[in-house]
């Protein structure tokens, strides 16, 4: 049996590393920063000057201009509560009768048709149709060429979702 010494140790070490720290550059998170150079915006409400809180600066990017939800909503004298279980953020009164949110209708579509899915396919909202109903659309994303990255979706089925009775209709 071969006798350990310093450079075993240290080319072990070495490697390791090496070995282990490319796990830890693949899990960090990637933060997209968004440059704007915008000055400050000033807010007015009925010609008085208000400012958000410390943080929550709105700014203007490609001739968007983003700004803070609640400080907006709020100072026009209503409230605004977010349903974390739905995905939904109510802005004045809550509706009268139940609705359906579009996180609430995906799951609809999960929960009357997900026995047929299989565990890769992914189901999700993708727009209103001229009715008002939520159209789900179910596809995978299949890798064509792994050298390149090159992929195609691959559609398995639309879906509707009625919002104010949840109900589910297959498109195709």
């Amino acid at each position: 049996m071969k006798k350990w010494d310093g450079k075993s140790f240290l080319g072990g070490l070495i490697i390791g590393s090496l070995c282990f720290s490319g796990i830890a550059y693949a899990s960090t998170t990637t933060m997209i920063e968004v440059e704007t150079n915008n000055p400050p915006l000033t807010y007015y409400f009925n010609g008085i000057p208000k400012s958000p809180p410390n943080g929550q600066q709105g700014f203007i990017y490609k001739n968007t201009t983003y700004v803070p939800l609640r400080f907006l909503v709020e100072n026009l004298g209503n409230n605004v509560i977010y349903d974390p279980n739905s995905a939904s953020l109510y802005i004045g009164k809550f509706p009268s009768v139940k609705m359906y949110s579009k996180l609430e209708a995906v799951n609809q579509v999960k929960r009357n048709y997900g026995h047929t899915f299989l565990p890769h396919y992914v189901v999700e909202y993708d727009h209103d149709d001229e009715r008002g109903n939520y159209v789900i659309h179910v596809y995978e994303k299949i890798v064509s060429n792994f050298q390149t990255g090159d992929s195609f979706i691959k559609t398995h089925g639309w879906y509707t979702v009625n919002p104010n009775t949840g109900e589910v209709k297959q498109l195709f």
